[in-house]
């Protein structure tokens, strides 16, 4: 908030309806919003009869008198959208407005093209381009521009960072976005639509894979060759071109903690156990944040290379004596699914491995999301995720049963414990896991002409060794 609306809200307050003409949008929850915002306009002066919520710039909802709140429609699922409130006086004039940048990544500066996706061909006509960025705290986006063959697009000043791109005829067509902040930080990156002979080689129709190999008892396998794997996707054998040990790729890693009612017995230990493993497990190149959940999830420590500014937020401080959801008790709430959602969103579009590690004791009764949307947005995240569970239900139920699959379609794994002292023993698995898993690189050419684009495909990676067993994502969309 300036100082000008600042001082006129004072005003306002202060019962006083002199004051310039000025309007204010309350700030959003520090944490992610979705599917609906209840957004309020603070105004004063006097001349604002009349204020039109936006969301990215269409209107949505107009309130003629105070007090100027709205409900506005968000999408689904988490994504940066700009919320607009425009004030106007009795004649129709536009005399004052605010805007609200919501679920906007925090972090270090990056920018990522996501449409169109890597290694699409793409001859000529129109195409929608598509980035995500990462802000660091207390910085704006001053512009995102789009450049194609450096020839200017289109500038944004605000989400959606979407623009459509005429591509010309020719060998040659590549696209550049590039961010400018309001300290003057910049960063670019650039998508090739169209390459020479050599590029298209490189980077036409390749994708990659991680993969985890475990032999006798689930233990990591080293020192495998390419001639040891073959990979399927959509039933059709795949050209493996690298693989390659990922121990020394960069990650970024997200750890997860329940600390609903439920799990007050542990959290102390759990903090502790988690604040090791990333010390253990990260080196200088790598990212983590952190996020706890309960009744909602809170995003801790946004991602960052700074491992020791990663915290896990103050145990819990119950209020054992009441049974009023409003004294901050949550009485066992646990909104898991929202908890991995939010915490796949924020790490969209980073390069190299990405992981979460989540503890939990499995339950969910607090999400707004299901269990198949958590599933579905897992699943197309490209997002390994590993789950320690404590005193989970038995075997066949449906928390474990729920757990245990999300973590399958990710590639990942769900280990069981029963008290603390079994902590630091499987978060060093999951660690050695991580390490040793590796990256498979394979060229889909042969299946592209008959891709459906956006559809799902299954993949399948086969070790030729007996006792081995591979896991991955259990698909792609492209």
């Amino acid at each position: 908030m300036n100082a000008f609306a600042a001082a006129s809200l004072l005003l306002l307050l202060a019962g006083q309806d002199t004051a310039p003409p000025a309007l204010v949008l309350t700030l959003p929850p520090p944490d992610l919003v979705f599917d609906s915002w209840r957004a309020e306009a603070l105004v004063s002066g006097g001349q604002v009869k009349k204020v039109v919520f936006l969301v990215d710039g269409k209107a949505q909802q107009t309130v003629a008198k105070p007090p100027f709140k709205a409900t506005v429609r968000l999408q689904h699922f988490p994504v940066e959208q700009a919320v607009r409130a425009e004030g106007y006086d009795a004649a129709g004039a536009l005399v004052g407005s605010d805007e609200v940048i919501l679920n906007q990544p925090r972090g270090a500066l990056g920018l990522w093209i996501l449409d169109p996706p890597k290694g699409k061909r793409i001859t000529e006509g129109k195409v929608s381009a598509r980035a995500a960025l990462m802000v660091p705290a207390g910085r704006r986006v001053e512009a995102l521009e789009w450049k194609l063959n450096d020839q200017p697009v289109a500038k944004l000043t605000q989400p959606p960072w979407r623009t459509d791109v005429e591509v010309p005829p020719g060998d040659v067509a590549y696209l550049t976005a590039s961010v400018t902040l309001d300290d003057g930080s910049h960063t670019e990156t650039v998508r090739f639509l169209k390459s020479p002979q050599v590029l298209e080689e490189i980077d036409v129709g390749l994708v990659e894979l991680y993969v985890a190999v475990t032999g006798a008892g689930n233990q990591p396998v080293a020192d495998l060759e390419a001639s040891d794997f073959e990979v399927y996707e959509a039933g059709e054998k795949q050209e493996i071109l690298k693989v390659e040990p990922a121990r020394d790729l960069p990650w970024t890693v997200g750890v997860l903690l329940d600390t609903s009612r439920s799990m007050d017995w542990v959290h102390g230990a759990a903090r502790q156990a988690a604040a090791n493993f990333l010390h253990s497990a990260l080196k200088p190149n790598d990212k983590a944040f952190s996020l706890t959940f309960a009744d909602r999830p809170h995003l801790e420590t946004p991602p960052t290379s700074d491992i020791e500014k990663v915290v896990f937020g103050p145990a819990p401080n119950w209020d054992w004596s009441s049974k009023n959801p409003a004294t901050g008790a949550s009485w066992g709430y646990t909104a898991l699914h929202d908890a991995v959602i939010q915490s796949l969103y924020y790490v969209r579009g980073l390069p190299g491995q990405r992981a979460l590690v989540m503890l939990t004791d499995g339950g969910d009764n607090a999400s707004f999301f299901t269990t198949r949307d958590t599933m579905e947005y897992a699943r197309r995240s490209g997002v390994v995720l590993y789950t320690i569970g404590f005193h989970l239900p038995a075997l066949g139920s449906y928390d474990r049963a729920k757990l245990a699959e999300l973590c399958e379609v990710t590639g990942g794994r769900l280990f069981s414990i029963e008290n603390a002292g079994e902590l630091a023993g499987a978060y060093a698995q999951i660690e050695k896991e991580l390490r040793s898993r590796y990256r498979v690189t394979y060229n889909d050419e042969r299946s592209a002409a008959g891709r459906t684009p956006g559809g799902y495909r299954k993949i399948a990676v086969k070790l030729k060794k007996s006792g081995l067993k591979a896991r991955t994502v259990s698909g792609t969309y492209r």
